[in-house]
């Protein structure tokens, strides 16, 4: 009887412990850090940031980030994540800058998106030398 216990615990242990049972790790927190370089962000102009998946799926955002944001500024924007998007989901996904001027605007700077998952790991990419302006007011970067 101990030996069909003891092999039983064995079968359960290796089941429970595959990668089939194995949890992907979730999205935590998300941010995005903006430097502003030769151009400012108006103080009534905003800014959307969208993360989503591959296919499109918002997983984190912050809306109507408004303030001027001087030249050589940094601003961080904490996004609320939505869901519990997997890293699996994520990692191959875009984040979306959309800027809502109030009058002509052209901001220009350099941002880092950084994406904090249940597992303690980060997806962190840097953009540089971006810009937005009122006739081009949007831009996706890929997370690959």
């Amino acid at each position: 009887m101990k030996t069909i216990m003891y092999c039983l615990a064995l079968v359960a242990l290796a089941v429970f412990t595959s990668a089939a049972f194995a949890q992907e790790p979730t999205l935590t927190s998300a941010e995005a850090k903006f430097d502003t370089t030769t151009d400012n962000k108006d103080q009534q102009t905003k800014l959307d940031v969208y993360v989503k998946t591959n296919d499109g799926q918002e997983v984190a955002k912050s809306e109507g980030n408004e303030g001027r944001w001087n030249k050589n500024s940094t601003h961080t924007v904490a996004l609320q994540i939505e869901g519990t998007p997997t890293r699996g989901q994520v990692e191959n996904g875009t984040v979306t800058l959309t800027l809502h001027p109030q009058r002509r605007n052209k901001w220009s700077f350099n941002y880092k998106i950084t994406l904090k998952f249940s597992d303690d790991t980060y997806i962190t990419r840097e953009f540089n030398g971006c810009y937005l302006t009122d006739h081009d007011p949007a831009r996706t970067d890929s997370l690959k």
